[in-house]
């Protein structure tokens, strides 16, 4: 292999490159192209589960102007819901097939929003007036005047009650003793707010298959930028966001929960996390295991590479780096390569170790192999090599119907009768009764047996 060996390594690269194509998805709803951009967006999840849609009215009851957010409501199946198309900005279908997988829905929200910053929460909590408000103060920096990077958690407050007929005022919520609210536990999975361009500059949501199915979340992305060194934070519990329970729940307060969710769970987990996802924040990754291949070309255009120079090491692969046989290759390469060195070296080594120890003092290579072979073999090496480095054709052996032709080291049995042959010309070489090879004693036994 080549000390500069870009041509071969950018070829081997092609090998097994398969092209990424983007999610699936059908747009029901979406906003003008030109209409003014909003500060946030929510992106609410359902994979055709949700039996109350009370979270898009409270998130219509925020104190600060509608424009400065959008609501982006994801439905993983086909159900296209009356009420998301009344509500939200924007509604789309994903059309997945069996298990579910929340993260691929947050990729597709993350890459149609429109806000710096992007928040995924759950779907059917009730959300307090101030809630957007609060997410802008955290990010909000009073120094630069700029949003920040951060990674935002809103605690939020589980009973064990369905949700109510009539529920007007959040602040009715408060009441402890009438909605008896559990401990707080810091729920990673409920409301996670990043800047949209953090969330792509670390790839997005890992689609890993690991996080298909009911234990997954946004914590994945959020633990990553911890990793990168964005730092975290609880908002305080002045703003929390409640919920309510199913009326099949799935929570282990005195409810037992149906067969069919307990199969949703197609992973391990750690206290109901995902196991991959604290895996990789324990090991301090900052990339998903499986990139968004949209997002991956997002993230890749945003590179600043200073040369052209580099820039062509840059784009060798696709996400998924070389392929297992390109790898092979290259290794294969290599090794031929170092046992190609290596023998070149000991067989120069040996010539030098000939050469001091048959050649007398002042004497050549020459007077050395006169002494090795003696003048008959030292004769007959000589009468060889001007056979082999010879130019032109050479007759090497004379029989009754034909000859033995050497020529560019391969032997050539052409017979008397075709008269002279320009071995040259292939056409001529390509006649049916001459025979070749590089081995003399075969090409005897053939012209003899034609």
């Amino acid at each position: 292999m080549k000390v500069l060996n870009y041509d071969l390594v950018a070829r081997l690269g092609r090998l097994g490159r398969r092209a990424e194509s983007s999610i699936p998805c059908k747009i029901h709803k979406q906003p003008d192209p030109g209409a003014p951009a909003p500060k946030i967006s929510i992106i609410l999840l359902d994979w055709s589960c949700r039996e109350s849609f009370h979270a898009l009215k409270w998130l219509q009851r925020q104190d600060v102007p509608r424009h400065e957010y959008e609501l982006i409501w994801i439905e993983l199946y086909d159900r296209v819901l009356p009420e998301a198309l009344a509500a939200a900005d924007v509604v789309v279908t994903l059309s997945q097939q069996g298990m579910y997988h929340k993260h691929k829905g947050y990729n597709v929200g993350t890459l149609l929003a429109r806000g710096k910053i992007v928040t995924v929460c759950d779907s059917d909590a009730v959300f307090p007036e101030h809630f957007i408000r609060s997410i802008l103060t955290a990010f909000h920096d009073e120094q630069t005047g700029r949003d920040r990077s951060l990674v935002l958690m809103h605690h939020e407050l589980r009973t064990s009650q369905t949700y109510p007929p009539v529920l007007d005022d959040s602040g009715e919520l408060n009441d402890q003793e009438r909605w008896q609210w559990w401990d707080i536990v810091p729920n990673a999975g409920a409301c996670l707010s990043v800047l949209r361009n953090d969330a792509v500059r670390f790839g997005g949501f890992d689609e890993c298959p690991s996080y298909r199915g009911y234990l997954c979340g946004p914590y994945d992305l959020g633990w990553r930028l911890v990793n990168a060194g964005i730092p975290e934070i609880w908002h305080d519990l002045s703003c929390v966001l409640w919920h309510f329970a199913h009326p099949d729940p799935i929570g282990t307060n005195g409810f037992v929960p149906s067969f069919k969710r307990m199969l949703e769970n197609t992973y391990p987990h750690v206290d109901l996390h995902a196991l991959t996802a604290v895996e990789q924040f324990s090991a301090g990754q900052v990339l998903p295991r499986l990139e968004n291949p949209d997002i991956h070309r997002l993230r890749m255009a945003r590179r600043q590479i200073g040369t052209p120079f580099e820039a062509k090491y840059g784009l060798l692969t696709g996400p998924r780096g070389f392929s297992r046989l390109a790898l092979v290759l290259l290794r294969v390469l290599m090794i031929v390569d170092l046992v190609r060195t290596m023998t070149t070296r000991m067989l120069r080594q040996a010539a030098r170790s000939l050469q001091d120890r048959f050649a007398p003092p002042g004497g050549g290579l020459r007077s050395g192999l006169r002494r090795l072979l003696g003048e008959r073999g030292y004769d007959r090496l000589r009468h060889w090599r001007r056979f082999w480095t010879a130019e032109g054709p050479v007759l090497v052996e004379e029989r009754e119907r034909f000859n033995i032709v050497l020529y560019r080291r391969r032997y050539y049995g052409l017979p008397k009768f075709l008269g002279r042959v320009d071995l040259r010309d292939r056409n001529q070489l390509r006649h049916p009764s001459i025979r070749t090879s590089r081995l003399r004693a075969l090409v005897r036994r053939q012209m003899r047996a034609a």
